[in-house]
């Protein structure tokens, strides 16, 4: 098998546990004349060495200061109890998948009739229902309000193939329009110019009702919320094995002790306040295998790479 610095970290899909396997990392080594006439399988094998080689060089820089794995999950570990009407577009999910089984995931009200979550959250889905207002979960009587949703409201982004976290996201349409209130608001999409030197640095909320931690007893109902700080994007893509973190894609989170997202988190909206308004940048993803208090980064689908999309299916303006 072949050799990984320590500092990579298979990736933990929030919801499913999914070890990830892309192919985008080597998609900069094109087919060459010479090649053409060679066996498939060894431009492959050849393409595979290069771009691992790649990733192991522009990597070392950082094995000198982590000598652990770094590992993520999606839960609100290390957070504080959100008090109501302090995150007046969190949204909880409980889907329901075709086999039976109810999947917890968060998601943020973007308009006065879509959620934005994961993709992933709805993957094998039939149908949930859709709390809003509330800080315990699920609980109809604490909620705003709470609808029934079924497949037939999912919109998942295209270029998702169920599973992995590349284009991890997806809306749900509400049957009607929401009564907006102190409660129950929607949430500004980020501006295009918050791009990653934009936001590198800078301290933003993560929310949602995961786990508190790893251990079995670490369920909760409460909603809760972290600050973290935007870390470097090539820091991240170095916690992880190649082709899992994607440099447009995703937007990364420090989860430096033990302080990150966890499971039922996943979909949950990252904000990041800026002149007295609220901006969603992320929508939580993956972490990695290993666990939330691993102190390993939380990654996040970028809302600045879904722009088109997200107006183009809510028919928002720019």
């Amino acid at each position: 098998m072949m050799q990984r610095p320590a500092i990579a970290a298979l990736c933990y899909l929030l919801l499913p546990l999914i070890v990830l396997s892309s192919p985008s990392w080597i998609d900069t080594f094109k087919d060459s004349p010479e090649e053409s006439s060679t066996d498939d399988e060894e431009i492959m094998e050849r393409r595979w060495q290069l771009g691992y080689e790649n990733w192991r060089l522009r990597c070392e820089k950082f094995e000198a200061e982590e000598n652990q794995t770094f590992p993520v999950n999606t839960r609100i570990a290390g957070g504080e109890l959100a008090t109501p009407g302090t995150f007046p577009y969190q949204v909880g999910l409980v889907i329901q998948q075709s086999g039976g089984d109810l999947i917890k995931c968060g998601g943020s009200l973007i308009t006065s009739q879509f959620v934005l979550t994961a993709a992933h959250c709805l993957s094998d889905a039939i149908g949930g229902r859709i709390y809003l207002g509330a800080t315990r979960f699920a609980d109809e009587g604490d909620s705003a309000e709470a609808f029934m949703v079924t497949h037939r409201d999912f919109l998942v982004h295209p270029g998702y193939l169920g599973f992995g976290g590349y284009n991890d996201l997806a809306l749900i349409r509400l049957p009607r329009k929401i009564v907006a209130s102190d409660r129950v608001q929607p949430i500004e999409l980020a501006g295009e110019f918050m791009h990653q030197k934009f936001l590198e640095g800078q301290v933003v909320t993560l929310s949602g009702w995961g786990s508190l931690g790893d251990s079995t007893n670490s369920e909760t109902r409460l909603l809760q919320y972290l600050d973290v700080e935007i870390i470097d994007q090539e820091r991240c893509i170095c916690y992880f094995l190649p082709g899992l973190v994607s440099q447009r894609r995703h937007l990364s989170t420090d989860g430096s002790n033990r302080r990150g997202a966890c499971n039922g988190d996943s979909g949950g909206p990252l904000v990041y306040h800026w002149r007295n308004v609220s901006y969603l940048i992320g929508v939580t993803s993956f972490g990695s295998a290993e666990g939330c208090e691993a102190g390993g980064p939380t990654v996040y689908a970028r809302i600045t790479a879904y722009l088109p999309w997200i107006r183009q299916q809510t028919a928002m303006t720019n």
